[in-house]
């Protein structure tokens, strides 16, 4: 016997499941849109291995007290960069892909592929592995094969269970060669700025009003240190926290509607939200 009642019921319980599955891929898509924001920071750092180089030559000119005829050697700061530059773009087209996947957008999505492939080596501070370059290859490839085929939702736990290995290893790239190892030079060329002004403010050949310039330059100059190496700092946390988020995604990925990983999902995009806000208020600083 049918029972007509139950069938406005059944209909309300289906239409709340699918609403709560909705909501729980838009904490995915939340998370995946603030963690390619997080990402995009790379661009705005303001400093590079590059810069760094330079202005380590541009202090030793000031110590020397001569101009450099040649110029600045800083080829191997330029290939850091561009190695660096190669993980970035990978990550930040893998999360931007995540967004899109899922909110059902992959199909409108352009994505860049790599033209200029990692390779392994030494490039100044910079050390890229074999393993390193084989996950910014699968994450290409993985995000190409993801548009090409088109992709739905349905696909979302696929794309995350092949993606998660070479996601950290992009990851922790990212963070040890550039966060660690920019905040080396950093810190260099803190020591070297303070070792120079401290010795030209102690010159007895130069005048009280020129001592309170020199005092004011080294003040700024120091503050400007100590912001890039703030931001720096934040935007190294800011990849922990997508780390840590995709992990969770990686381990929840068959219970993508659950609400555990909802909350889960809702804390880190806050999180990562959160250095996000915090770097925007350290530019205005800079």
């Amino acid at each position: 016997m049918d029972h007509p009642k139950l069938f406005p019921v059944l209909g309300v319980i289906g239409l709340s499941l699918f609403f709560a599955g909705c909501v729980n891929l838009g904490r995915v898509n939340d998370y995946a849109a603030n963690a390619a924001g997080s990402i995009g920071q790379f661009e705005e750092l303001g400093y590079s291995f590059n810069k760094a180089c330079q202005e380590k030559c541009q202090m030793e000119q000031l110590e020397k007290q001569q101009l450099l005829t040649k110029g600045c050697d800083c080829q191997t700061e330029k290939e850091a960069d561009s190695v660096t530059l190669v993980i970035y773009h990978a990550l930040k087209g893998y999360f931007e892909g995540l967004a899109k996947l899922s909110g059902n957008e992959l199909t409108n999505y352009r994505f860049n592929a790599l033209t200029n492939g990692l390779t392994a080596g030494n490039f100044g501070l910079v050390h890229i592995n074999q393993a390193q370059v084989n996950a910014c290859t699968k994450v290409s490839n993985i995000l190409t094969q993801a548009i090409t085929n088109g992709y739905r939702r349905k696909k979302l736990t696929t794309y995350i269970g092949e993606a998660n290995e070479a996601v950290k290893r992009l990851l922790d790239a990212l963070k040890s060669n550039l966060v660690t190892n920019l905040t080396r030079r950093l810190e260099t060329q803190r020591q070297r700025t303070q070792s120079y002004y401290f010795d030209l403010s102690k010159d007895n050949a130069i005048s009280p009003y020129e001592k309170k310039k020199v005092i004011e330059e080294y003040n700024g100059l120091m503050a400007g240190i100590d912001v890039k190496k703030r931001q720096i700092a934040v935007f190294g946390k800011g990849i922990e926290s997508i780390g840590a988020g995709h992990q969770e995604l990686y381990d929840a990925r068959s219970q993508l509607k659950t609400k555990e990983i909802k909350e889960l999902l809702t804390r880190y995009g806050s999180e990562i939200q959160d250095t996000v806000d915090e770097f925007n208020k350290l530019k205005n600083e800079n």
